[in-house]
């Protein structure tokens, strides 16, 4: 998976979303947090700024994942 340690647009940052979750499943988020913090501790604001980002609409994703699995039990 590519650094983003760019500003990115939305359609980037939902791809990268969707690749992360593909990639890493349910810990994507832990993944992503991890990155951010690297971001933040080497002084990259945008980096830190998109990986943010990404770990709210993992999140999400991860959310709605849970919901759709509880709705079919």
């Amino acid at each position: 998976m590519d650094d983003p340690g760019e500003i990115l647009s939305n359609a980037e940052v939902y791809k990268l979303a969707d690749d992360l979750m593909r990639q890493y499943g349910k810990d994507a988020v832990i993944v992503a947090s991890l990155r951010a913090g690297e971001m933040l501790n080497s002084g990259d604001v945008d980096g830190y700024r998109t990986w943010k980002r990404l770990i709210m609409l993992v999140d999400g994703m991860t959310a709605e994942e849970e919901l759709e699995k509880v709705s079919l039990h």
